[in-house]
């Protein structure tokens, strides 16, 4: 994504002409408009996006009808906003793991783990509400707990940050874990949730 976007700035540089038009989403000009349209002499028949200063800008043949290229930048604009969603997602998980391990471990994993830690959401675990692979340092957490309780959230993480340091279920790991004092309130929401889902139990 990153390289597609700096290829299509460069496009831009290069011999783009600002055709003077902006719409919104809507196709009525707006005071605060969603996105910029810029006219590119190379491109023939594709429309490109990338982000410049906080503004998405949509690049578009000369020669593409301005119905055209609003129809296409609907597509892209959602496109980047899901994009950079994820990545703010992805940042904010992080933070919160790093403040999580500042609060209930005496060991600061993130600087002295043997290699990088990095943490993600995954939509690919459907049996589990986390893993960690502690070789290699990632952690990955499921998209189920999006939007649960922050201490449901904080006990997950929790549970695989003490794996960087010790891998297996040891009276060990309890230490670590019980230190958190939502644990076995976090433990029955999830054991709950897991039921409902398992049983079909809804509104």
């Amino acid at each position: 994504m990153a390289d597609e976007q700096q290829s299509l700035f460069d496009d831009f540089l290069a011999d783009c002409q600002l055709d003077g038009t902006v719409f919104s989403k809507s196709t009525k000009i707006s005071a605060k408009p969603d996105y910029e349209i810029r006219r590119s002499k190379r491109r023939k028949k594709s429309v490109g996006a990338f982000r410049e200063n906080g503004k998405t800008i949509i690049v578009a043949p000369i020669r593409m009808s301005l119905k055209e290229v609003h129809g296409y930048a609907q597509e892209l604009v959602a496109e980047l906003n899901g994009h950079f969603d994820k990545l703010a997602s992805q940042e904010l998980l992080e933070q919160r793991a790093k403040f999580v391990a500042k609060q209930y471990l005496d060991v600061d994993v993130f600087s002295t783990h043997p290699v990088p830690v990095s943490i993600s959401w995954v939509a690919n675990q459907n049996s589990r509400w986390g893993s960690c692979t502690p070789a290699d340092g990632k952690i990955r957490i499921s998209n189920r707990i999006q939007g649960m309780p922050q201490y449901v959230i904080d006990a997950v993480l929790l549970h695989e940050l003490i794996h960087l340091i010790v891998a297996d279920h040891s009276p060990k790991f309890y230490e670590y874990l019980n230190k958190f004092p939502d644990y076995k309130l976090a433990k029955e929401y999830l054991a709950g949730y897991s039921f409902a889902q398992q049983n079909y139990i809804g509104d």
